[in-house]
């Protein structure tokens, strides 16, 4: 029998201890048969125990190595729907957003060039001024976490920013900074690595110190 899956799930992340089972399966949503079922599966690995008191039945929850599999297996998940979410978020809105810096950077060189937030799930978002409390406010909803200039340790998370007439391009779908503007940022910061992939991909004929250096790489 296969353990994992969304009922067992969402009754180790969801019991309380000393509740029943049929107020669990309640609060989850589920069919009291299922979840009973599912907590005496789960009552054999030892993770949830049934104390049994005449018809009554009270949870007791073992915090053991399986446990804590399950809660890193659900946290795991959870970013990766938020993730999906935050994605999807971006290419519907109304709002007058666009990606910028390390993101637009990703984006822009087709992930040629992916930076490390962007492996961490961190990304560079700027909302018009006067979007920018309606875009907070679809975040709070959607419980993505968002910051100005603050690490937070939850992923998805968004470095927010604000900009009066924004300019933006579309790149599959998703809102960009315009390429001039991304090859400016990246004269500014010295990024002359990520200048060549956009040199390359683009034929931008910018002719700097990083095109010499990738041509005599090649000889």
């Amino acid at each position: 029998m296969v353990i994992v899956n969304e009922i067992t799930i969402k009754i180790i992340k969801n019991a309380k201890e000393g509740e029943s089972i049929r107020s669990l399966a309640n609060r989850i949503g589920f069919a009291y048969s299922a979840v009973y079922n599912w907590v005496l599966e789960l009552e054999k690995y030892d993770v949830i125990k049934i104390i049994r008191k005449g018809n009554k039945n009270a949870i007791k929850i073992n915090k053991n190595q399986i446990y804590k599999k399950f809660i890193e297996l659900e946290s795991a998940v959870s970013v990766i729907e938020k993730d999906n979410e935050f994605w999807e978020l971006v290419k519907s809105t109304k709002l007058r957003i666009r990606f910028v810096k390390g993101t637009a950077i990703t984006i822009w060189t087709k992930g040629s060039f992916i930076t490390g937030d962007f492996y961490d799930k961190i990304y560079s978002l700027e909302a018009d001024s006067n979007d920018i409390d309606s875009l907070k406010k679809i975040l709070i909803e959607k419980n993505i976490t968002y910051t100005k200039d603050k690490l937070v340790n939850k992923r998805p998370l968004v470095y927010l920013s604000s900009k009066n007439n924004l300019k933006i391009e579309k790149i599959d779908g998703l809102p960009i900074m315009p390429l001039k503007e991304l090859i400016n940022y990246c004269k500014r910061l010295y990024l002359d690595n990520v200048l060549e992939q956009l040199d390359l991909l683009y034929n931008l004929n910018l002719n700097k110190r990083y095109s010499e250096v990738y041509t005599n790489m090649g000889k």
